[in-house]
């Protein structure tokens, strides 16, 4: 059974004047092995493990910065995770 990480409606600063909320979903797909998918606003970005683009529609101006706040993300939860064991 695959596993899926979930992060709902994390803010993402994408000009200094420009906050805006983003899901992102961690998962294995059979198709493409391990992605990530984030989705604001009705478009998506799914990017591979070596975060290559897969598919979406996601403008490219809100692309860098989502990719960024998605490795943070994982950093600060591999942190987390760690400190418990």
């Amino acid at each position: 059974m695959s596993k899926t990480k979930i992060y709902k409606d994390i803010p993402v600063i994408l000009t200094t004047e420009t906050e805006q909320l983003f899901d992102f979903e961690l998962g294995e797909s059979g198709q493409v092995g391990q992605y990530a998918k984030i989705s604001s606003e009705g478009h998506e970005l799914i990017i591979g493990v070596d975060l290559s683009y897969l598919d979406g529609d996601m403008p490219e101006k809100w692309r860098q910065p989502a990719v960024q706040k998605l490795l943070a993300l994982v950093r600060d939860d591999n942190k987390t995770i760690g400190d418990l064991n």
